[in-house]
């Protein structure tokens, strides 16, 4: 073997020890960048878990001993009947069961097919509650939808939107839905 292979063995092996050396040094921010791209796939991953549940009660008016009118509600439960002009009032119960809160929460309802939404029956038992709208199938939302109506002189004018026009109620959470915290919302709609 010659002086000049011994020496080319020589300059690999320390090369390769050196890179070696270097090589968990190097591996530091790699791992760390590592446990930062994991964390973050992590917190993506993990989602407020919000439960919610519909309900719907028909509404029942008896008349009292004084002539007063007495409202209360029954459960429709599964086995719904309902016959034109009966008024239903539908409640979404919502509860976040997980260890994240959920901000910008909204709950949609559509009003159903072969009903007409009752103005001003949406409530929220959250104060901090903005209830909208929309007239236009979901694709839009406002506090007070407006139609256009043309009058018999022929000119347009705007008018607030007949019950009839309305197709889905949104209620938007101002406060974010915290661990452990509750949501309750209704509206009612007449059976056509």
């Amino acid at each position: 073997m010659t002086l000049l292979s011994t020496k080319k063995r020589f300059f690999i092996g320390l090369s390769t020890l050196a890179f070696a050396g270097v090589l968990p040094f190097a591996n530091e921010p790699v791992r760390a960048q590592l446990l930062e791209v994991t964390e973050s796939i992590v917190e993506a991953v993990r989602q407020p878990e919000v439960k919610l549940t519909l309900t719907a009660e028909k509404q029942l008016v008896e008349i009292d001993v004084d002539g007063e009118e007495k409202i209360s509600w029954e459960s429709l439960g599964n086995k719904a009947q309902v016959q034109p002009s009966d008024v239903l009032r539908y409640t979404v119960d919502g509860s976040n069961s997980g260890d994240i809160e959920a901000s910008n929460f909204n709950i949609t309802q559509p009003i159903p097919v072969q009903m007409t939404y009752v103005l001003d029956s949406a409530v929220s038992a959250n104060e901090a509650t903005l209830i909208t709208y929309s007239i236009d199938s979901g694709e839009t939302f406002v506090e007070e939808p407006m139609v256009e109506v043309v009058l018999p002189d022929g000119t347009v004018e705007l008018q607030p939107a007949p019950a009839e026009a309305y197709t889905h109620v949104n209620w938007s959470f101002e406060e974010s839905l915290t661990s452990a915290s509750e949501v309750e919302v209704s509206y009612q709609a007449t059976v056509n």
